[in-house]
């Protein structure tokens, strides 16, 4: 076997964020930072995410935003409109845009100059769509006309007064049914409840009675709340600094780009499940 690399520059490689190859990037995050890369999230993705982890400065908006833009590119990637041609009022047409591609963040590449920015999605219906044209701290204002690819991001944030707010695609996080079905938890039957769920015996009511019947059972108690968990969760308490919060709440843009849940990724090994694409 022919080594391009010494073993003494290779081990030097492992050490370092950007030159991690394989398994060293997964041991690099696990035994410095305590982040574990779930066996089936692309390395690249993971790589970029590290780096905004490591070298961007903790706490700030724009720490927070480039560790969740590069978490969640896999998804982001799904959605590129290639070939789209925006005028200087911001409007651009594309056969796949429906509704749901508004009130979204998305990044734009110029073909020409390969820049790549920030924009809002203002308005958007069948076909068509208006980037905004006003400036301010989150986005850039859409100025003149170019020609290049767009990717829409699934999550926007917010920040005031030392709390951020993060509103996702709800389509990332659907849950199958309590009780699968089929290979992918897609089927359900009739009046079968949806997701996990506690079964309600108490009477919140003293005077109806509300806890099910003889028939039906008891009524299923379902749980909502804000509070950041799971892997973001543990990555944004890792980033946060004293004083920081951070909730995250779905946000529903009227219909699915085709993301795929969440959920999906480690148990199927590609975005969307079986039948969703890759």
């Amino acid at each position: 076997m022919i080594r391009t690399l010494s073993q003494t520059e290779s081990a030097r490689r492992d050490t370092i964020f950007t030159r991690a190859d394989g398994y060293a990037i997964d041991r690099i995050s696990a035994l410095l930072l305590g982040v574990t890369r779930p066996h089936t999230y692309p390395r690249d993705a993971w790589a970029e995410m590290l780096q905004a982890f490591v070298y961007q400065p903790r706490g700030t908006f724009r720490c927070l935003f480039a560790v969740l833009d590069a978490l969640f590119r896999p998804w982001a990637d799904l959605t590129e409109l290639e070939g789209v041609s925006i005028a200087t009022s911001g409007l651009f047409s594309h056969a796949d845009v429906t509704g749901a591609h508004g009130g979204r963040w998305a990044w734009f590449t110029s073909d020409t100059t390969s820049e790549k920015r920030l924009v809002y999605v203002a308005t958007a219906s069948t076909g068509y769509a208006t980037l905004s044209l006003i400036d301010n701290g989150y986005w850039q204002a859409w100025s003149g006309t170019d020609t290049g690819s767009i990717r829409f991001l699934p999550f926007v944030m917010t920040e005031s007064e030392c709390l951020v707010t993060v509103y996702l695609d709800s389509e990332l996080m659907s849950a199958p049914p309590t009780y699968l079905q089929s290979p992918d938890g897609s089927a359900r039957p009739t009046g079968q409840p949806y997701g996990g769920h506690l079964l309600n015996l108490f009477d919140l009511d003293p005077e109806t009675l509300d806890y099910g019947d003889q028939i039906n059972g008891p009524f299923p108690l379902y749980l909502t709340g804000e509070e950041t968990a799971g892997l973001v969760g543990h990555l944004m308490h890792r980033l946060l600094v004293a004083g920081v919060h951070m909730v995250i709440k779905l946000a529903d843009f009227g219909d699915t780009l085709g993301y795929g849940p969440i959920y999906s990724l480690p148990r199927y090994g590609v975005i969307g499940g079986p039948n969703l694409g890759n």
